[in-house]
């Protein structure tokens, strides 16, 4: 029960933010009384934070690279290249899913309007990961300041994150209403090209 609230509060919260949801509504949803969610979530801040934990650590799990796996200080360049376009595909591909579109409206929300625990779970969880490509960043654009390679890893990031919050324009744009295996294997592709011509810079 407790997994079925989460996914329905994710839904919910997402399409339309934590003050137009009630949580009879969402244990409604589920076939549950209204005393589910407060037996496992305490009340409705309870269950929000739980929904965005089970964002992040879903994220970590299965679509952010371990930090454990990027190149260490000896690695060649166009190991570094290949670890961060790798970790790019595969964020790319998720955001291309069915299963990111619910995280992603939640996720939006949340970047525009943030609430202070779902931002200690972000601190928490996401910004190593974006500390250690910034740091990969740094060394293979070693023209930028700490700041700048900061900047180059949101647009790296944010390139992937286009895959989802772009889709309605990119259908429209490539005039498909769904996207096959082949068109998206052509998007990640363009990503890995773009993210490459961004590493490499313009040497100054």
């Amino acid at each position: 029960m407790r997994e079925k609230l989460i996914h329905v509060a994710i839904e919910k919260f997402g399409k339309r933010g934590f003050d137009a949801v009630g949580t009879r509504e969402i244990a409604a949803a589920v076939d549950t009384p209204m005393s589910s969610i407060t037996y496992h979530f305490g009340g409705k801040e309870g269950l929000y934070l739980a929904a965005a934990e089970h964002i992040f650590d879903h994220l970590k799990t299965h679509v952010a690279p371990p930090v454990e796996d990027l190149p260490s200080e000896g690695a060649s360049d166009e190991e570094r290249v290949v670890a961060i376009c790798d970790a790019l595909r595969r964020i790319g591909g998720f955001m291309l899913s069915d299963e990111s579109a619910p995280f992603a409206l939640f996720i939006g929300r949340e970047q525009q309007d943030p609430t202070p625990g779902v931002l200690e779970l972000k601190r928490e969880r996401i910004m190593p990961i974006m500390i250690h490509l910034a740091a990969q960043v740094r060394v293979l654009r070693p023209e930028l300041s700490e700041e700048e390679a900061k900047a180059v890893a949101v647009y790296l990031f944010g390139m992937a994150i286009t895959l989802r919050h772009a889709r309605a324009s990119l259908g429209m744009l490539l005039e498909k209403e769904t996207l096959d295996d082949a068109t998206k294997a052509m998007l990640l592709d363009q990503l890995e090209q773009s993210a490459r011509a961004v590493l490499a810079g313009n040497g100054k």
